[in-house]
């Protein structure tokens, strides 16, 4: 009974970990999604080895709302820990409609920064999304 209760216990840990939800961490791949207002807002950390600018691709997803009239550009800001905050300074924006990909690009955080989270407004009347990261 204790082998099958650290087995379940070691394949739950691993699901969280494959879908991205159970850790912070800047990791290649790295991705968070918060949803609500009818609308799921994915975001993956592209290059969270550079200490360059850092890329993120957002999907928002719908059935019910459409998603054209968001302006990630004024939408979205990162802050990192040492109180500085950035907007984006490139924005690509993918599909239409439901599905939507936009691939944002932020300028590079303090060199002293241990963590830096995204904050998207506004979207689908949730007041805001914040998905956090810590850096390596």
């Amino acid at each position: 009974m204790k082998k099958l209760s650290v087995l379940v216990i070691a394949l739950a840990f691993g699901v969280a970990f494959w879908n991205g939800e159970g850790s912070s961490a800047a990791a290649s791949g790295s991705t968070q999604t918060v949803s609500g207002g009818g609308v799921a807002a994915k975001v993956t950390f592209l290059n969270p080895n550079s200490r360059n600018d850092l890329r993120f691709q957002v999907s928002l997803e719908t059935h019910s709302v459409l998603l054209d009239g968001y302006d990630l550009k004024s939408l979205a800001l990162l802050s990192d820990d040492k109180g500085k905050s950035y907007p984006p300074t490139a924005v690509e924006n993918k599909g239409g409609g439901h599905h939507r990909e936009i691939i944002l690009t932020f300028p590079k955080v303090s060199p002293d920064a241990k963590t830096f989270k995204i904050v998207i407004k506004d979207v689908a009347g949730v007041k805001e999304r914040i998905f956090s990261w810590k850096l390596e």
